[in-house]
């Protein structure tokens, strides 16, 4: 007779926990590329940006006859870096199992409760870690020019006109144009009802303000709302704020992000879902989830941060 936590095997929470993941997403894996270590501790190629951006005198690198080629190299720094491991659990009593005709039920809701939290957890590490000032190339603070103030009703501030100037403050430095924006809710509030956007759709076929409108309006080829609410329930878990940035759609050796997601890939990937039969407190069944990452700001100057963006 096998005893009961044998027939709630490790790959069905596992594949539960990925059926979760499809169906809801990790927010935090969406913003920044995910580069998968092996390594708890390690390091992280860094470039010099001025090797690349270096021309020097033009006749340097002229040549006639039998001549060699000019010749130059670049600088590989590294940048350290320590995962941090994130991990919750849900138990299960025996008579909660017992009171479900399908024994599977409870241990699916254990799993989704879990993996929702994990998620939450990530969100907030992100937010404290990424989205605030004093992180990237650039801060803004638009306290005196806010998005939502109004004058005899019309928009003191276009915002197009704003996230264009820090498209420049980037690509200037740095040779690439940002491709994403994160805003927080009230900011993207705010663009839908700013005039100076409703009065650009009398020229496009749009009729209501999405994120998919604003994000051709603001020239990125994603735009994000991140909308969690906070721990208590009464507000968002960041707002007033929005960051321009570069990224890639994965990590690359080619080309920089201002970010990554560094997280450890063991023989279970990224997010580690187990059960723990625990006989000692009345055959409980505990579901665990845990991941190891850490986001990390490797090219400061692919991004620009802009707070108080709303009254």
């Amino acid at each position: 007779m096998p005893a009961w936590y044998d027939q709630i095997k490790p790959k069905f929470v596992s594949n539960v926990a990925n059926i979760y993941a499809a169906e809801a997403g990790i927010t935090a894996f969406d913003l920044f590329p995910k580069v998968n270590s092996k390594q708890i501790s390690g390091y992280i190629a860094k470039y010099s940006k001025k090797d690349w951006a270096r021309i020097g005198d033009l006749n340097d690198y002229k040549r006639q006859g039998a001549t060699e080629s000019a010749g130059d190299d670049f600088t590989v720094t590294s940048q350290a870096y320590t995962l941090d491991e994130f991990a919750f659990h849900k138990d299960i009593s025996k008579d909660d199992r017992n009171e479900y005709d399908n024994p599977f039920d409870p241990v699916k809701d254990a799993t989704r409760f879990v993996l929702h939290r994990l998620n939450r957890i990530l969100l907030q590490n992100l937010v404290s870690n990424l989205l605030t000032s004093g992180v990237w190339g650039t801060d803004h603070d638009e306290n005196s020019s806010t998005w939502d103030s109004k004058t005899s009703g019309e928009s003191d501030v276009d915002p197009v006109e704003k996230v264009m100037t820090w498209h420049q403050e980037i690509e200037s430095v740095t040779g690439f144009k940002a491709n994403r924006i994160v805003m927080s809710p009230d900011v993207y509030y705010a663009c839908k009802l700013n005039t100076h956007i409703t009065a650009r759709m009398k020229t496009t076929s749009d009729k209501v303000v999405t994120t998919d409108l604003l994000g051709r309006l603001f020239e990125v080829e994603k735009l994000y709302v991140l909308n969690a609410v906070n721990s208590d329930s009464d507000d968002y878990m960041w707002s007033g704020g929005l960051l321009l940035y570069y990224a890639p759609p994965r990590a690359s050796k080619f080309e920089p992000s201002a970010a990554y997601n560094i997280t450890y890939k063991g023989n279970d990937g990224n997010v580690l879902t187990r059960t723990i039969p625990m006989p000692w407190r009345n055959d409980a069944l505990r579901i665990e989830a845990a991941i190891k990452t850490k986001p990390l700001v490797v090219a400061a100057d692919l991004g620009v941060y802009a707070y108080n963006l709303v009254s």
